[in-house]
């Protein structure tokens, strides 16, 4: 075979391999193909990774980070940013706690005004994006060091564990972190609002608002569409799942730091960008972010595996930060 030959049989190659990560703009082939790429380094990696014990473990301990990529993939599409999600997520946890703990309210009780904070601040960071016109990076910045700010406060800047019997039985939130068939309850939580929320932007008129608007802003509103709401919505949206995730940890943990979403703002958007959806929104899949997210989960498991130190973590999500902002170009970097 001649030189010329093996240099375009090369190219081919390449060509395909390329054309396998490209995918449609907006689909899952790319994130699968991360996931595909990211279960096999590992496996070659650490012998135990593919192990049943740490498999559950694995998707367990990635649960919130997933959770939180599914919020924040909403505020994405919609071409802005949420850099608040971590701090809404540990804000939430130790109010659930607090209450909880310090005021005897019941488990429940306190998982649903939890909600309702993350809710109603999200509503709030949605009101002064679009009405007062503030760029979403810096209101959800302000958000950011503000809700870290009251989550520090709640316990004078101290974690909140249960001290009696009675506060245990309530710490578990309805049981959330329970297991059933053997698999950990959070694991079945978190596939279930994948599912609700892939459905609801496939299928409902708000995805199709959600993507119409990313997509093109100026269109939306010709058409009628009620741009401001819109966008107010995503927020909420982020804005309970952070609250969910938060409550989930407290519970998984049985015990909340005001720092313990620290870094899952980043990880949560470089989980969506890697899953297909690109800063400029319009497109992508709720799938495609809990896969991204669950990529980022995975190397976080390795590091833990393989014995490298914690700090790496920082090192590794860097280098996927750069792989998601190559990815945001929609592909163009594979032509």
């Amino acid at each position: 075979m001649t030189a010329a030959a093996l240099s375009t049989e090369h190219n081919l190659s390449w060509s395909r391999i390329r054309h396998m990560l490209a995918g449609n703009p907006g689909s899952v082939r790319r994130p699968l193909a991360f996931l595909t790429v990211a279960v096999i380094a590992s496996s070659i990696a650490s012998s135990s990774f593919l192990t049943v014990a740490n498999v559950k473990a694995l998707l367990t301990s990635s649960s919130f980070l997933v959770v939180l990529a599914v919020g924040e993939a909403f505020v994405i599409l919609m071409g802005m940013i949420d850099l608040g999600a971590e701090s809404m997520l540990s804000c939430a946890g130790m109010l659930a706690a607090w209450l909880v703990v310090f005021h005897g309210m019941a488990g429940w009780e306190g998982f649903l005004l939890a909600l309702v904070f993350g809710f109603v601040v999200g509503g709030l960071v949605g009101v002064l994006v679009t009405r007062a016109r503030v760029p979403s990076f810096v209101v959800t910045l302000g958000t950011y060091w503000g809700l870290l700010g009251v989550a520090l406060l709640f316990n004078a800047g101290n974690y909140i564990t249960p001290s009696e019997n009675s506060h245990t039985v309530l710490f578990t939130f309805g049981g959330i972190a329970n297991s059933s068939f053997g698999i950990s309850n959070l694991i079945f939580i978190t596939i279930g609002i994948i599912i609700v929320a892939q459905l609801v932007l496939s299928y409902t008129p708000l995805g199709s608002w959600v993507r119409a608007v990313g997509s093109n802003e100026q269109a939306g509103k010709a058409v009628g569409l009620s741009t401001r709401n819109i966008k107010v919505m995503a927020f909420m949206i982020s804005g309970v799942l952070a609250a969910l995730a938060g409550v989930m940890i407290a519970s998984w943990q049985v015990s909340i730091y005001p720092t313990s979403g620290s870094g899952m703002s980043l990880q949560a958007i470089a989980g969506v960008i890697l899953g297909g959806i690109p800063f400029t929104g319009g497109r992508g899949t709720i799938v495609g972010a809990a896969i991204g997210a669950l990529v980022i989960g995975i190397i976080n498991d390795v590091i833990v595996l393989i014995g490298l130190s914690s700090n790496y973590e920082y090192i590794f999500v860097a280098a996927i930060l750069i792989l998601a902002g190559l990815q945001a170009r929609g592909g163009e970097f594979v032509k």
